[in-house]
């Protein structure tokens, strides 16, 4: 990323989005679209000329080609005939919906929070690489404003300084969020869902089924701390509900820790045939998980691009 972008990154942000993960923003949307060029099928490609188009990459020409996209200056040097292929960009927009309930910051501790915000960032890097205009919205229990980005990767600064603002706190209301959200931007193509998931319930269902009902297709990154799955504790402990402030005093021996980790396994899979039971993605993001094995995993799973 250019010295210039970096020196434009808001002082409240530098925290988490440090240089380092806006260098590895860069090796991201580099090796993306490598990988969509690269593609013989890939969603943003189109054959027909108009504007938006980016050029992506060549292949060989085979008869009944469209003459119009021959190579003609390569084919004067080389004497052979390929074929430009080229990226159109849509006009639906990505959505990246933000879960800020209490539950994604518990106690305060933001690391979970923290690493669902550069999920985030990285997300829209990618996209607007890609020329894909981008609708950040964060969700709880009340109404939160969006953020529309442009179709230029340099405005991530913008989509990191609005990021940088965002605190997590109250309750989670998922389908009243994706309801609001649905009508006031009506014109999204695929909608990345960044959660813990906790006290969702039926409601992940519904909110899925409701994106699906207007043609957009959804992706549940499901954020996790790896204790959570799998906690080492032991001895009498103070439980708080992280949205609800309930508290609850228990004895951690093996046993309760062995059962919990049964539920936890049970409310992991029934978030996952949540998702794919309404024809859409379900990946698992423990915050241990490196960056760039999951965003391009994340694409692909997605159809944001193919390789």
């Amino acid at each position: 990323m250019a010295a210039e972008e970096r020196k434009g990154l808001p002082r409240q942000a530098r925290t988490f989005f440090d240089e380092d993960f806006l260098a590895r923003l860069q090796r991201l949307h580099l090796v993306a679209k490598q990988l969509a060029a690269r593609s013989q099928a890939g969603v943003r490609r189109s054959h027909a000329l108009g504007d938006g188009l980016e050029f992506a990459d060549h292949r060989d020409y085979s008869f009944g080609d469209d003459l119009r996209f021959i190579d003609w200056p390569y084919y004067a040097r080389m004497e052979k005939l390929l074929l430009r292929l080229f990226h159109e960009h849509s006009e639906s927009d990505v959505a990246v919906l933000l879960d800020c309930s209490g539950s994604m910051a518990p106690g305060g501790a933001t690391e979970k929070f923290d690493y669902a915000r550069r999920l985030a960032a990285a997300l829209a890097y990618v996209a607007m690489g890609s020329l894909e205009r981008v609708i950040l919205q964060p969700f709880a229990d009340s109404p939160a404003q969006a953020f529309r980005s442009s179709r230029n990767r340099a405005d991530v600064l913008q989509v990191i300084a609005c990021l940088s603002e965002m605190a997590a706190g109250g309750g989670t209301s998922m389908r009243s969020a994706v309801d609001r959200f649905m009508g006031a931007h009506r014109n999204v193509g695929i909608a990345f869902i960044i959660s813990d998931l906790m006290d969702c319930g039926d409601e992940l269902s519904d909110s899925l089924a409701a994106l699906k009902s207007v043609g957009c297709d959804a992706a549940v990154l499901h954020v996790y701390g790896p204790a959570e799955a799998r906690p080492d504790i032991r001895g009498p402990m103070l439980l708080v509900q992280a949205e609800t402030r309930e508290k609850l005093t228990v004895l951690a021996d093996e046993a309760m820790v062995r059962n919990y980790c049964l539920r936890w396994d049970a409310f992991q899979d029934a978030c996952r045939r949540a998702c794919t039971g309404r024809g859409c993605t379900y990946i698992a993001v423990p915050t241990d998980m490196p960056f760039e094995r999951l965003i391009l995993y994340t694409l692909r799973q997605a159809g944001v691009i193919a390789g």
